[in-house]
């Protein structure tokens, strides 16, 4: 199993001016999440301010058509200025049809861009290890989604400043009083909400914890349910996920009613504005300051420029939200990772030979308890038993980097070529040397093929490890063989079913050290025991390490090691059944 020769950061790199590997801030993230696709951000700026200044246009022209009627009654000029009005609608229809397209791509796109920023971190070593799974897919749907849809925000934004200072110069043609209180109208009302949306801001980022909170345990409890109706223990559960959708829905009121605060306190700005534009207009019209036609245009264009103002003051909501949203995001790009990095340079070196022997050297496998002390031959199999649950699910962890042992050193080698820490490692060296495979392990959405073929092309070895297996067992008993569809992370698959599919799809890829924890325990006794049998002979002459308490893979296992809290011990199954009541009590649970 290698690594791809160009990884998701890289490829948004070269297409869409991603960061990389970069860290910025979440204001900094937003903005160049939005300018990724500056093309179209561009376009829809300038479609938008042609149809808000089409629209802007339309009082004007109506004015100027009753000026010549008053005035002259001359219906060659009316007819004219009727066609004028025609072509504006016509051409501010047109911008923004336009616009919106450029608006939903530019939209879309800076999506996208961010949830490949977050998808490729989450890939990482560690990458989002302290984040569950519901709470990333929090922020790769919403938050992802509050950032693009802030792009076609920030279009109508532009289009509506074009258009309030356009409107402003036109009014202060007709009239500077009235220019002056638009301008003053305006600044007034950026200042008020520029003030208040520091609260919004913040409750929103609270709004989408509490979200993210509610989607993971609602995720853990549907993956657990069969467990929790086992145990009695369905109503507390319930009470649980009631208790965090009651806050995660408080959460959301509160940001609610910060921004439902921001667009009254907006509306009532715009109303006092309007009565006093109108006042003003009417005084100067009847003092013989303006006329009638300049009357029409000015008051058309006072009452066109509310909504331009409310859009403007919509943009400060709608960015503490999207700022929100990036620091969550921001959160997961730039945390520590768990592991060490690789030595420097190590990654531009050849791949050594790292050979296929597994050592732990006195490696601390939780912050509290014995070290695990112990070496496994090569190219055999070996058995991992762990007194305490915990520790047995941590060592595939450590083995596949997801963190490093906080004491102690993983070594992938052998005492003819050496000895090396995995922690100094390239990545593509472990990948191909190491191969993990955890208990929790799914299915990738796709048929059965695609899941066996996912780690090789191989057609022989995929045909093995599937006998091996019996996932072809499992093929010939589903409706399309191995076209069949998994579904959603296996869903219609039986849990036996999944695990075979499953060990079979490692087994096929034939990495020179393989890690199982618990691989069949989903599976009846005669099968597994049949199963265990098979996959010791196609790993014949490679290094297999079974973590489990299961006998049927102990008694396969060339070398067992038995991990409790008074130390570590090895011998084969047998001897350890005889001379260590622990682990007899162990593996007989």
């Amino acid at each position: 199993m290698t690594a791809p020769a160009i990884s998701l950061a890289d490829a948004a790199d070269r297409t869409t001016g991603a960061p990389g590997t970069e860290l910025v801030s979440p204001r900094g993230m937003l903005w160049r999440a939005l300018g990724s696709r500056r093309r179209d951000l561009v376009a829809a700026s300038v479609f938008y301010s042609t149809h808000q200044l089409g629209e802007a246009m339309v009082p004007v022209i109506i004015g100027a058509t009753i000026s010549d009627a008053v005035q002259h009654g001359n219906w060659a000029a009316i007819g004219g200025w009727l066609a004028v009005l025609a072509g504006d609608f016509a051409f501010l229809s047109l911008s923004y049809r336009f616009g919106a397209r450029a608006s939903m791509r530019a939209k879309q796109h800076a999506g996208h861009v961010v949830r490949i920023w977050l998808s490729d971190r989450v890939v990482q070593p560690a990458g989002g290890i302290r984040n569950t799974p519901g709470d990333l897919l929090s922020r790769a749907t919403s938050d992802a989604g509050r950032v693009g849809a802030f792009a076609g925000i920030l279009a109508t934004v532009i289009a509506a400043a074009v258009v309030l200072v356009v409107s402003t110069l036109l009014l202060l043609r007709f009239s500077p009083l009235l220019g002056s209180i638009i301008v003053a109208g305006t600044v007034v009302l950026l200042i008020v909400q520029n003030r208040v949306s520091g609260l919004l801001r913040r409750r929103s980022a609270v709004e989408q914890h509490e979200q993210a909170r509610s989607t993971a345990l609602a995720e853990d409890l549907i993956r657990g349910l069969r467990v929790l109706k086992g145990i009695g223990a369905e109503r507390t559960a319930a009470n649980e996920y009631r208790r965090v959708s009651q806050g995660a829905m408080r959460a959301a009121l509160r940001a609610t009613s910060s921004a439902a605060t921001i667009s009254a306190v907006g509306s009532l700005l715009s109303g006092i504005y309007l009565t006093v534009i109108a006042g003003v207009g009417g005084w100067l019209a009847l003092s013989g300051h303006l006329g009638l036609g300049q009357l029409v245009s000015a008051l058309g264009l006072a009452h066109f420029v509310i909504g331009p103002m409310r859009v403007v003051s919509g943009a400060s909501p709608a960015y503490a939200r999207a700022l929100a949203s990036a620091g969550r995001i921001h959160e997961v790009l730039v945390a520590e990772p768990a592991v060490s990095p690789a030595a420097p340079g190590q990654g531009a070196q050849a791949r050594p030979d790292v050979g296929s022997g597994l050592a732990f050297e006195a490696v601390r496998v939780l912050d509290t308890g014995p070290a695990l002390d112990a070496a496994l031959p090569a190219n055999a199999m070996s058995g991992l038993v762990c007194a305490d649950p915990v520790a047995a699910a941590a060592v595939p962890a450590l083995l596949a980097r997801e963190y490093d042992p906080s004491a102690g050193r993983l070594l992938l080698g052998g005492p003819d070529i050496g000895w090396h820490d995995i922690a100094t490692l390239p990545l593509e060296t472990l990948r191909t040397a190491v191969l993990v495979c955890p208990h929790d392990t799914v299915l990738l959405p796709g048929s059965i093929a695609d899941n066996l073929h996912v780690l090789t092309g191989d057609e022989g070895a995929v045909a093995a490890a599937a006998h091996a297996a019996f996932a072809d067992q499992v093929i010939d008993a589903v409706p399309d063989g191995a076209n069949t569809s998994v579904g959603d992370r296996g869903e219609t698959l039986s849990g036996g079913q999944r695990q075979r599919i499953a060990l079979a799809r490692v087994l096929a890829a034939g990495s020179p050290v393989l890690v199982l924890h618990d691989p069949t325990t989903a599976v009846d006794a005669a099968t597994e025991d049949r199963i265990a049998e098979r996959v010791r002979t196609l790993r014949t002459g490679r290094t297999t390490l079974v973590v489990t308490t299961n006998p049927v893979w102990l008694s396969r296992c060339d070398q067992v090691i038995y991990l409790d809290a008074n130390g570590c011990r090895t011998g084969t199954h047998a001897e350890l059944s005889t001379r260590v009541p622990a682990y007899r009590e162990t593996v007989a649970r």
